[in-house]
């Protein structure tokens, strides 16, 4: 039997997604059973850690054979929460917005997106993944009608503090937040920040690495 998913340690929580991706590919596949080692290398994680991380689940292998991988595709799906429909509206149908109403991973994940708001008049109106956008005054009344979960949040910067006032009083439990501005909200709602641009920053410290590398190479050759 494995633990309440409060009881897992948020650094194994966001290891689960590299896991569920790896043993989904899998189940295309006629293997059944899967060692911590094959495991580590479609990963690149460590073997123990994998074993580690994977013991807080329960047990899902036979000795000699490894993981079965039906067992814990299953088991880690349940875990992650996609055996139940959460439901999600997108604050802001701009560029961004409009690329996360079309996203289709929701569907797989057990998300609904059940509505998209904003304030420009020249984007009420329109058709999303045929959804329309309905105006941002309208979002209170149906966070609670639509028992609205989760709120993607696409707003500037300069307005989203006042936007999750706004959702954290309708109810709203968590908030997937691509603002990229700090924001404060209640212990009792969940905050997930993405930076789209953390890459790109991560991205240009490895390049200049190189970069200096190859200076410093020329640099000793004079």
């Amino acid at each position: 039997m494995g633990k309440n998913p409060e009881e897992i340690p948020g650094i194994i929580i966001s290891r689960l997604p590299v896991y569920y991706k790896h043993l989904k590919q899998l189940q295309e596949s006629s293997k059944e059973y899967i060692s911590s080692e094959e495991l580590s290398k479609l990963t690149g994680l460590s073997s123990s850690l994998i074993r580690k991380d994977l013991s807080y689940f329960g047990t899902f292998g036979r000795k000699s054979y490894g993981y079965d991988i039906y067992c814990l595709f299953q088991q880690l799906s349940i875990i992650m929460g996609f055996n139940y429909q959460k439901n999600l509206i997108i604050v802001g149908a701009g560029y961004l917005g409009q690329a996360l109403a079309y996203n289709k991973g929701y569907e797989e994940r057990n998300y609904k997106l059940k509505g998209i708001f904003d304030k420009n008049p020249k984007l009420i109106g329109l058709y999303l993944n045929d959804i329309i956008v309905k105006p941002v005054n309208k979002i209170d009344e149906f966070i609670k009608k639509e028992n609205i979960d989760i709120a993607a949040l696409t707003v500037p910067g300069g307005a989203a503090q006042k936007i999750t006032d706004r959702l954290v009083a309708a109810g709203i439990k968590g908030i997937w937040d691509f603002t990229e501005v700090p924001l404060k909200v209640p212990k009792n709602v969940l905050l997930e920040e993405q930076n789209i641009n953390e890459g790109l920053c991560k991205l240009s410290c490895v390049l200049n690495k190189e970069f200096n590398e190859e200076i410093d190479q020329n640099c000793e050759q004079k």
